[in-house]
């Protein structure tokens, strides 16, 4: 789908940091265990989608979508409130 891997490098980082600005938009208001119950559920489909994907189910473009959407609720709920429940 992507023939040059720093572009996929450079999508992957792009939807990572607008990810990680979203969750600190929503950690106050949502609330911690919404956003980590959020962020296991949509891990959770996009690792289905994935391994769907790499056995031909779907077409390589959805597992690249498949991995920024990984990667987005990662973001959102089980990369940082860790790191923030560990300051405090």
């Amino acid at each position: 789908v992507i023939d040059n891997p720093l572009v996929g490098t450079t999508i992957v980082g792009g939807v990572n940091v607008i990810a990680t600005y979203i969750a600190l938009l929503l950690m106050d208001s949502t609330g911690r265990r919404a956003l980590i119950l959020w962020s296991s559920g949509g891990m959770f489909l996009s690792c289905i989608v994935i391994v769907m994907s790499l056995l031909g189910y779907f077409s390589n473009a959805l597992a690249l979508v498949a991995v920024n959407t990984y990667v987005s609720f990662f973001e959102i709920g089980l990369g940082p409130i860790p790191w923030l429940i560990v300051a405090e």
